[in-house]
């Protein structure tokens, strides 16, 4: 069975709009100073970029975008 990707997105902007980003795509928020840390696996491509186009559509500014194994989860 294949492993499913593990990203970690480092993002900064309206706490708001990081916690509904959270709640949209399931992935982890852990707040950082004046930014925010978005970390989880995402499925497929499709996820990826969906989830960098509501990144964009809720006008955070993406600072890092990063594919992990899963051992470096935190």
């Amino acid at each position: 069975m294949p492993t499913v990707p593990y990203y970690e997105l480092i993002v900064r902007g309206d706490e708001d709009s990081v916690r509904l980003l959270e709640t949209e795509t399931g992935l982890r928020c852990t707040s950082l100073d004046r930014t925010a840390r978005l970390d989880g696996e995402l499925v497929d491509g499709a996820a990826l970029h969906g989830t960098i186009e509501r990144v964009y559509r809720l006008g955070l500014d993406l600072m890092k975008l990063e594919r992990r194994s899963r051992r470096h989860a935190t």
